[in-house]
């Protein structure tokens, strides 16, 4: 682990260089440790660290970026003249780029556990005997992870000021399996010790034995019921396709020449906010600006895109924080999204439904069909449900479903109070705060 001091003593003084005319620093590192298991056997546990340092350095409007994963001397000073070298060699721009200023801001250390970033494989052991005895008991068995960490970014300004933060996570991905049935169960937070592996597991055999006897629909429109992990997917997807300068820029994202316009049906509201702690808490982007609270969609109607300093220039708008890595050729993105929830309940969404298909999660999605209408297309997965008359009544097949999830959230009918922490897939950067959601009318295809 790197500390404030470290980064202001060893890698601050860097940026004071005559051979430039500015030069920034961004410093990022992560710990992963994950046990993953099969059949309910462990087969795997994997350290994984990764630890970047990337110069950026300014000449006449032009930025070189080097990067190197060594914190020696020698391979620093190595990485800064590489990216002076390519600063150099690049021609005329034709948008002159800058390395912009920040404050330093007072982060919290509040979400900081050491036994969680460092827990040892024996702990996570200890955990999931626990969890395959349950599954024994029901004559099911588990497959998934458990995994914990750390993630630290730094990024140091033209002036030498200094943005640090860090935090730990963890969480648990299950899948309780029976012949054709499955059930998935999560939860992810930022300390070992508030992870509930009884609940989750609990839900992941409820789901598992309910699964049993499956029903096949034909393809129609039928009312859902997304559970969180559900709605995260899709709101990932829109992040991805559309909540980013650059998809606006190259007219391509739902958001472009929508800003103020209807979108989505009212009750929506989504923003991406660095310093809410129901996500994982990244209060500064890569640049070191503050990551802004920024509304995508505000009670149905479409805001700003996030930006860096950059894409606030071309499309003439204020940066609002939302920088990505320096190399990253994505553009902006949300690492901390959140959608604000409602008055129902899940269980009373489901008392509520005449038919409807309750729905655990989504996977392969594909979000490029139109990304102008934000159309999709994927499966249903561990833990599909039959809901009429108020009482889920069978398990369901697996079903594609072919929709624009902006067309789709015209049609919600409640969303829930209850809100769920889901993590990125890369488990280490990235969150949503995720409702469940009833919507009217979602298109399946097969």
């Amino acid at each position: 682990m790197i500390t404030l001091d470290w980064l202001r003593k060893k890698l601050a003084p860097l940026v004071k260089t005559k051979e430039a005319d500015k030069a920034g620093i961004v410093f990022f590192h992560t710990g992963l440790q994950v046990s993953r298991f099969t059949n309910s056997q462990i087969h795997q546990h994997m350290a994984d660290e990764e630890r970047i340092i990337y110069f950026r350095i300014l000449l006449d409007g032009r930025i070189g970026i080097a990067s190197t994963n060594s914190i020696d001397e020698q391979n620093l000073k190595e990485a800064f003249k590489k990216a002076l070298s390519i600063a150099r060699l690049k021609l005329e721009a034709k948008e002159k780029k800058d390395i912009p200023s920040f404050r330093p801001l007072k982060v919290s250390s509040a979400f900081w556990f050491p036994q969680t970033a460092h827990t040892q494989a024996p702990a996570r052991i200890r955990r999931l005997r626990r969890i395959f005895s349950d599954g024994n008991s029901h004559k099911l068995t588990f497959s998934g992870n458990l995994y914990n960490g750390l993630t630290e970014l730094g990024v140091i300004s033209p002036e030498g000021r200094v943005n640090y933060h860090t935090h730990s996570f963890a969480g648990i991905k299950l899948i309780a399996s029976q012949g054709e049935s499955s059930g998935y169960a999560h939860q992810a937070g930022y300390s070992m010790e508030s992870l509930n592996t009884k609940e989750i597991t609990n839900i992941a055999i409820e789901k598992c034995l309910r699964g049993q006897g499956k029903v096949r629909l034909k393809a129609a429109r039928y009312d859902v019921i997304l559970e969180p992990a559900a709605v995260a997917e899709l709101i990932a997807w829109l992040n991805y396709i559309g909540f980013g300068a650059k998809s606006v820029f190259e007219e391509t994202g739902f958001l472009y020449k929508r800003s103020g316009k209807r979108v989505s049906g009212e009750p929506v509201s989504i923003y991406d906010y660095g310093s809410d702690a129901n996500t994982f808490v990244l209060p500064f982007d890569f640049e070191g600006r503050a990551r802004k609270k920024a509304y995508l969609i505000k009670k149905g109607i479409a805001g700003e895109p996030l930006c860096d300093s950059n894409y606030a220039k071309l499309l003439k708008l204020k940066p609002n924080g939302h920088a990505n890595f320096p190399d990253d050729i994505e553009g902006p993105l949300g690492y901390n999204l959140v959608m604000e929830g409602g008055n129902a309940s899940l269980d009373e969404m489901i008392c509520s439904a005449r038919q409807a298909i309750l729905i655990t999660r989504f996977h392969y999605i594909n979000g490029f069909l139109d990304t102008r209408r934000a159309l999709m297309t994927g499966m249903t997965r561990d833990g599909t449900f039959l809901v009429e008359d108020g009482k889920i009544k069978s398990a369901v097949f697996d079903m594609r479903f072919t929709e624009s999830c902006l067309e789709a959230f015209r049609r919600i009918k409640y969303i829930s109070k209850e809100r769920k922490l889901i993590a990125d897939h890369l488990e280490t950067l990235g969150s949503v705060y995720a409702p469940g959601l009833y919507i009217k009318g979602f298109n399946f295809t097969s």
